[in-house]
């Protein structure tokens, strides 16, 4: 008996939710996180969900979530307004860790003020959600263990 068109085997479904997605989805993130260390941001947000959200990390003083991509574009874009080279590749990824529909990416740089040129080092950690090779959401951490904990408590 043939399959009916454009019926997905049991076989390939497990292995679209196996390792080769999970290579896709770390793949998708690092492409993302590349592109947005050097200020590309056409790349950086094209794997993005036009519903994707971004939540800012707690101990920020305006710490909420961002709806929608072109509301977490504005805020990508107003993280270089206090420093003259943020996105000259100061702050850049370290590891992309794997955890199936989430990755996570701990970050470290130093940036410089742009009035002052103080020298500030900057340690964020980033989980990623996707969906469907998508990203769907991100959340920021200042550390990675607080990022892997909330990752495996979700």
């Amino acid at each position: 008996m043939e399959p009916r068109a454009g019926a997905t085997s049991v076989a390939a479904r497990k292995v679209a939710s196996g390792p080769v997605m999970r290579e896709r989805n770390l793949e998708v993130v690092r492409r993302s996180f590349e592109a947005f260390a050097r200020g590309d941001f056409e790349t950086a947000f094209a794997a993005f969900d036009p519903d994707a959200e971004w939540r800012t990390a707690e101990d920020e003083p305006d710490s909420r979530t961002y709806h929608g991509l072109e509301e977490v574009k504005r805020l990508a874009a107003s993280f270089a307004e206090p420093w003259s080279d943020r996105f000259d590749r100061a702050v850049v990824p370290d590891e992309y860790i794997d955890l199936g529909d989430w990755v996570v990416v701990p970050t470290s740089g130093r940036v410089h003020g742009k009035g002052s040129g103080i020298e500030v080092e900057i340690r964020e950690t980033y989980a990623v959600r996707l969906r469907g090779e998508r990203i769907v959401r991100v959340e920021e951490y200042r550390t990675k263990e607080r990022a892997l904990e909330a990752v495996r408590r979700s």
